[in-house]
């Protein structure tokens, strides 16, 4: 028989090694791998979107100003074709005699159905070599007023006579009429786009000033009328840039920023915020002037300024947008500025839009998706640690306790069944781990017979050790001897018996 070596409990040496390094329980693992793939796939979606769309800002941006400067160019040209289109209406009207220069009542009536069919005009006039003024205004109440200015040489003096009228189903009809002084006299020689048409005899004359009546911008398109050539005086319409400024205020809409238009010179046309063109004057007896770009109260204005005088020559002969971008030194904020050529005179198309406009809404779309992954990765996290719990972390847990139930010679079959009864992997370890389990149960049981047997084999060879020791000893063979001489005496006796 082969001896048999005891069997080494491997268990508490495997205990001894584990514990020479803490690690976290399969549970704790399990869901922290988990969390951290869900965690990873949200970060992998929101960081690209917020690089993209922070990326996205500048082309956003470019977007924005081609659109304002196409929109703003096309509103410019529509004006300038308009005033110039009446404008040679009234040229012809007058080199052909259509109209009575001498007859004041036929001029009116020409001069406000010329304005009446044009509602963007604010002026029809004719302005007299003589220094006398005839002339229809558009009121910003929708009134339409006919102007006769009488200048008296002599006194050096003029006389107003201003009759208003109102639209009626497309009638005029008569409100008032009223006559007063001019203070200060008015000289129509004198007025700048009479001035600018006698500088291109024939030719159209542009002229942008601010109205005296008004103390609003405006733009006059204006030429001579020559007679016998001579010239007797000099038509024009005259358009409120106010039209502008209230055009690029709703072409911004709710958007942050400003847009505007300036010349060469840096005076500014118009602009989002209208009360930024006009330069008010320091007494009643002085002309107001267009606002200096540079000397623009607006911050968004003044920032474009100092890129417009940075860039000044290069503005001033730019054939299409340029685009600049200007840092604020003590935010850091950046502000995207455009400049672009409208095709029309000197004027160039300005845009002033903040980055934080779109990063605004970008920082709120970015703050709603993060919210929307937190909430994501936490209730996927949460179900997915109960799943992981469940399918895989309890199945463990059990073969773990079976493991334990084994050492301790507590292990019972059924305790597996639960999880054994599974098609996975799960399923097939504890299924091995059972048949592993009745297969150590058996072995077990055989070497505790194979020991029972040991041990009886061993108590008969002590037994027959001990016997063959006592048989060998002197007073055994002396009780042999005397065993065997009583048997011999008994067996005599017995023949003598029987004799008898």
């Amino acid at each position: 028989m082969k001896p048999i070596r005891p069997r080494r409990n491997l268990l508490p040496h495997l205990k001894k090694t584990l514990s020479l390094k803490k690690t976290p329980s399969l549970k704790i693992t399990l869901a922290g791998a988990v969390l951290i793939t869900i965690s990873t796939t949200a970060a992998i979606v929101y960081f690209p979107w917020q690089l993209v769309s922070e990326r996205n800002v500048d082309m956003l941006i470019a977007q924005t100003n081609k659109e304002i400067a196409l929109a703003t160019s096309q509103e410019v040209e529509r004006l300038f074709s308009s005033a110039q289109s009446a404008q040679e209406l009234l040229q012809s009207s007058y080199i052909n005699n259509f109209v009575n220069l001498s007859d004041q009542k036929a001029q009116e009536a020409f001069l406000l159905s010329a304005l009446k069919a044009n509602p963007d005009f604010t002026w029809v006039q004719f302005g007299y070599a003589n220094g006398d003024f005839l002339g229809a205004q558009r009121t910003s109440e929708g009134l339409l007023n006919f102007h006769s200015r009488d200048w008296n040489e002599k006194n050096q003096t003029t006389t107003a006579t201003i009759r208003s009228y109102r639209l009626v189903d497309r009638q005029l009809k008569q409100l008032n009429s009223q006559s007063m002084p001019m203070n200060p006299a008015f000289y129509a020689p004198r007025r700048p786009w009479y001035q600018s048409a006698l500088k291109t005899p024939g030719q159209p004359a542009w002229t942008i000033y601010v109205y005296r009546s008004t103390h609003a911008p405006g733009m006059d398109a204006a030429i001579s009328i020559e007679q016998q050539g001579k010239t007797v005086g000099v038509v024009g319409v005259g358009i409120e840039l106010k039209q502008l400024s209230e055009y690029l205020k709703r072409l911004r809409g709710q958007r942050a920023g400003a847009a505007f238009i300036i010349n060469t010179k840096g005076e500014l046309i118009a602009s989002t915020e209208p009360q930024d063109v006009i330069s008010l004057p320091a007494t009643n007896q002085d002309q107001p002037q267009l606002q200096q770009f540079s000397q623009t109260q607006n911050p968004l204005l003044q920032y474009a300024s100092t890129i417009f005088q940075a860039q000044k020559t290069a503005i001033a002969n730019l054939q299409s947008l340029e685009k600049f971008t200007y840092v604020q030194p003590e935010t850091g904020d950046r502000y995207f500025i455009s400049f672009a050529p409208l095709g029309h005179l000197d004027w160039q198309m300005g845009t002033v839009i903040p980055e934080s406009s779109y990063l605004t809404e970008i920082n709120h779309n970015k703050k709603t998706l993060l919210i929307v992954i937190a909430a994501f990765v936490i209730t996927t996290s949460g179900l997915a640690v109960l799943l992981v719990d469940r399918i895989i972390a309890r199945p463990i847990l059990r073969v773990t306790n079976a493991a334990a139930a084994i050492e301790a010679q507590k292990f019972q079959s059924e305790s597996l069944s639960p999880v054994a009864l599974r098609t996975d992997e799960l399923g097939q370890l504890a299924r091995v781990f059972q048949h592993m389990a009745q297969q150590v149960y058996m072995r077990e049981q055989r070497l505790k017979q194979q020991v029972q047997d040991l041990r009886i084999e061993i108590d008969d060879v002590k037994r027959q050790k001990q016997v063959q020791e006592i048989v060998e000893t002197d007073f055994f063979q002396d009780l042999v001897s005397k065993a065997h001489t009583l048997r011999k005496r008994s067996r005599a006796k017995s023949a003598e018996d029987t004799e008898l």
